[in-house]
């Protein structure tokens, strides 16, 4: 097996020179993609400094890598190239396929970005704002997009699935898909794959917990068709004997672990699925509670209501002396939910005026969404989207603090999740879904 291989990107970094409120011990980003290019901007405010700066990749031409797989594919099975998943055209698909998602915490002052569907990882460098395509070394595979590092083990988790058969799921998204989870030491020379069967491509999110005896990994399955929403799936795995679970739920969205707890997780299902180049609301969304055991998944409680719609972002902390889990809804409500007895605690109104129908699903979304954060104390949240970032005090509702973002740029909008790392350069201090 190969080594890590790297490419760097072309990018460019200016400060800002704003500091909206921002819990000083953490580095926090945020992610934009290009309407009109494959080029992407990140926010970044580096822990224990007042100035934002932003970081320009430019990711044109880095596509080649992957299309020349799919090409190859979709000629084997007879499939015409111009055909791409989710019958996307060839410049949606890319963009789609390019664009910034999350962030994960590595070593040495790194953090990986999640793209949504590549055969690359893109890894940032927080202290000298660059950046490099790398390849772990796995043959013509995709990619997962939000992974697992273990700091104290210097390794990647992530999980991958088969090019040729994302090509065969341009004809049917309801064909089989192989996946593979593997771990790779950043320092070594090599992935080991950890476990192999069948589940689906667009995997999203791989975690382990926190004694790293189980693995969930998510299927953010987009697919449609005549009958709706196709389903994905939720994978537990035991990693001690290598026992795994499937969970079907419609749009398997991203895992968090509770905080005091660490058999405990918390699934989202986002209920959504492309139509055309745009996001569709389906119906509902919710959160499923997981206990895992050696005999599987337990489940412990869900949380859902009708108006609870692509739930992008759900994380969890301590607030006082109980466990909040805060969620992004659609199109502007933030949801605070009672981890423990899975039922609402209190929501906040972004003032996002757009009434999704529940009697005309689907409800097509704009492009851009939101992210969230809490802050050390479990008091307030950071709220980043296009265009601002707002402090929300969890007691009162209210916004305490607004600050205006600079562009980024032509048609740029926020996609995915702020990420809030500890320190650069101490991993596994992300938080933010």
């Amino acid at each position: 097996m190969e080594s890590l291989r790297t490419l760097p990107c072309p990018s460019a970094a200016r400060r800002l020179g704003v500091s909206p409120a921002c819990d000083v011990a953490r580095t926090t980003l945020a992610p934009f993609f290009h309407q009109d290019s494959l080029r992407q901007s990140h926010l970044i405010k580096r822990a224990a400094q007042a100035d934002w700066h932003c970081l320009e990749i430019d990711l044109e031409g880095f596509e080649r890598s992957l299309a020349a797989d799919l090409s190859a594919a979709k000629s084997g099975l007879g499939i015409q190239d111009g055909l791409f998943p989710y019958q996307l055209p060839a410049s949606s698909w890319w963009r789609y396929a390019l664009a910034p998602h999350s962030y994960l915490g590595l070593d040495a002052g790194r953090c990986q970005v999640g793209l949504n569907y590549f055969n690359r990882f893109l890894h940032v460098d927080l202290r000298g704002f660059s950046a490099e395509m790398v390849d772990p070394g796995v043959g013509g595979e995709c990619l997962s997009t939000t992974n697992w590092f273990d700091a104290e083990r210097g390794e990647l988790w992530f999980a991958s699935w088969p090019v040729a058969q994302t090509a065969g799921r341009i004809r049917d998204p309801r064909a089989d898909v192989t996946a593979s989870i593997w771990k790779h030491r950043l320092d070594g020379k090599g992935a080991v794959r950890v476990w192999q069967g069948p589940l689906g491509d667009s995997l999203h999110h791989l975690a382990l917990c926190p004694d790293r005896r189980y693995a969930v990994l998510t299927e953010l399955g987009l697919y449609r068709d005549e009958k709706g929403v196709v389903p994905s799936c939720i994978l537990v795995l035991d990693l001690q004997t290598g026992q795994a679970w499937r969970l079907p739920v419609p749009t398997a969205g991203h895992v968090e672990f509770d905080p005091a707890d660490p058999r405990v997780c918390y699934v989202s299902s986002h209920h959504i699925a492309l139509v055309g180049s745009k996001v569709g609301i389906f119906g509902p969304g919710a959160i499923h509670k997981f206990r895992l055991t050696a005999q599987g998944p337990q489940p412990s409680g869900m949380f859902s209501r009708p108006d609870f719609h692509r739930i992008t972002t759900h994380a969890l902390f301590r607030h006082r002396d109980r466990t909040l889990m805060v969620v992004t809804g659609y199109p502007g409500t933030i949801f605070l939910v009672d981890a423990d007895t899975m039922t609402l605690f209190g929501s906040i109104d972004l003032g996002v005026a757009e009434p999704v129908d529940a009697s005309a699903y689907p409800h097509i979304c704009r492009l851009d969404s939101y992210g969230i954060a809490a802050s050390e104390d479990g008091e307030t949240l950071l709220v980043g989207g296009t265009g601002l970032f707002r402090r929300v005090d969890i007691p009162t509702g209210r916004t305490v603090e607004t600050q205006a973002l600079p562009e980024c740029g032509g048609g740029a909008c926020f996609t995915g999740h702020l990420g809030s790392i500890a320190r650069a350069g101490l991993p596994n201090g992300l938080s933010g879904g």
